[in-house]
């Protein structure tokens, strides 16, 4: 909660601190470092600030690769079209006008990490990669393929680990973590296995009658028994019954058998 206002700072302290753990700034210069010294959920923020006002603390969040992730809700009393624009135009998630009623704040709060759950779980849940269709901004588009295209990069390789996927990111093990986290829903070993098993079932789709042990040692699992066993969690099948489904879909339509989609 960033707000240079002490008493109306305090009073939403004291009401939102009943549902969410909340940190306080009465700058953006004060949100600055805590954004970067504490892990944040969501940022609401005052716009008329001395020092650092929350358009630029907006820009700064939204145009940092570490923090682009996190969501906005600009207050202010300022309620003409253009400060709309203005706020929008720096990234901003939400804009309530002052003065507003706390629970248009609660909505808007609950709706936003709701969505951003929503889109983590669809991305998890999503067989083949379409980032178009996920509501990702620019920058985090562009970071989730890149560390896709570092997985793959390495899909048969059993050694890639997590120390070398920060390495290759270019980024903290800690930025990492929270970005993959936020976007996703999953940590970054769960993110590796994911894309993984993604691809497992890509190659299903273009390989006819693949061997088990061929398509595990293909997508860095050295052990096909715990490949098929997070295969079956991740997907609610194993990979042979992933297969015969394809088998029955294609013959059932008189297409080449292994190159159909779900």
């Amino acid at each position: 909660m960033v707000e240079d206002n002490e008493e109306l700072l305090q009073l939403m302290v004291r009401l939102l601190g009943k549902e969410y753990n909340v940190l306080t700034a009465e700058n953006g210069k004060e949100a600055v470092t805590i954004i970067e010294n504490e892990t944040v959920e969501l940022i609401i923020s005052d716009i008329m600030m001395p020092e650092m006002d929350g358009i630029a603390l907006c820009w700064f969040v939204k145009s940092t690769i570490e923090y682009s992730h996190i969501p906005i809700i600009l207050l202010t009393a300022k309620n003409k079209e253009e400060d709309k624009a203005e706020a929008y135009e720096s990234g901003a998630d939400a804009f309530i006008s002052k003065p507003f009623n706390l629970s248009v704040l609660y909505a808007r709060i609950k709706n936003l990490l709701k969505n951003r759950e929503r889109m983590a779980g669809d991305f998890k849940n999503q067989v083949f990669f379409e980032l178009k269709d996920l509501n990702y901004t620019s920058i985090d588009k562009q970071f989730i393929q890149k560390a896709i295209d570092c997985v793959y990069r390495h899909l048969d390789d059993v050694e890639f680990d997590q120390t070398q996927f920060v390495k290759e990111m270019g980024t903290s093990k800690s930025t990492l973590y929270n970005k993959l986290k936020s976007l996703t829903g999953l940590n970054t070993s769960a993110f590796i296995r994911n894309i993984r098993l993604k691809a497992a079932c890509k190659i299903m789709e273009d390989t006819q009658n693949i061997r088990i042990s061929e398509l595990a040692y293909s997508v860095g699992f050295n052990d096909p028994k715990y490949f098929s066993a997070c295969f079956k969690k991740e997907f609610n099948m194993l990979p042979s019954e992933y297969m015969e489904k394809f088998t029955i879909k294609n013959d059932s339509k008189g297409e080449q058998v292994g190159t159909g989609k779900p």
